[in-house]
């Protein structure tokens, strides 16, 4: 009958089992993150959910927001949640929906959703035979106004030219849209047979 392992040898064993775990460990430090690394600024977040789609009510049971990201992430510490590639839709009481889609957002407490880069915001209206859009950078959506703003460069898109300004102030209820300032216009012809140039309107506030 064969003795029990000497102290050594127990010694040597449990050494080589630490060494093993100590290379899986550093196996796994080297295996690639599963999302990118996290904004400091914001400090730790608490959440975070990918493929996500959220949606808000009032008190009678009505949509007023659904919001569909890539990735949704909270931070406690400043009450922030942000949205990659966020597609939105806006209902009002009135019947008015909109359609927001942006790089990023910004959900800043309860009432304002901040959208930048790419940002494209269109009347969704089922009695027309297209849909406007507007272009801009940076749009702050107020849900307890019911209004959307940006001091930024604006393009508005349609069948009959593109529109370009500064600012723009949209009525989330009504559907009113007014680009504030330095307005200027290029509008195709009525008559697509006609070949003259596109005519041009400058308008300045």
């Amino acid at each position: 009958m064969k003795g029990l392992p000497s102290l050594p040898k127990l010694g040597a064993l449990a050494l080589l089992i630490s060494l093993g775990a100590l290379v899986v460990w550093l196996q796994d430090l080297n295996l690639p993150a599963p999302r990118a690394q996290l904004p400091e600024q914001y400090g730790e977040p608490d959440y975070f959910v990918e493929n996500a789609s959220l949606s808000s009510f009032n008190a009678q049971g009505q949509r007023l927001q659904k919001i569909n990201s890539v990735q949704v992430t909270h931070y406690p510490e400043k009450d922030i949640t942000l949205f990659e590639k966020p597609l939105m839709h806006h209902y009002t009481q009135q019947g008015q929906a909109w359609q927001v889609v942006a790089e990023r957002a910004e959900h800043l407490g309860e009432d304002v959703i901040y959208l930048e880069e790419k940002v494209v915001i269109t009347p969704l209206n089922s009695n027309s035979a297209y849909l406007p859009k507007f272009l801009t950078e940076r749009l702050w959506v107020n849900n307890a106004t019911q209004t959307a703003h940006t001091e930024d460069p604006v393009s508005f898109i349609s069948p009959s030219g593109k529109t370009t300004g500064q600012g723009l102030q949209v009525n989330l209820n009504s559907g009113l849209a007014e680009i504030l300032h330095s307005v200027q216009g290029s509008y195709l012809p009525s008559n697509t047979s006609d070949l003259s140039p596109k005519a041009t309107q400058d308008a300045k506030q």
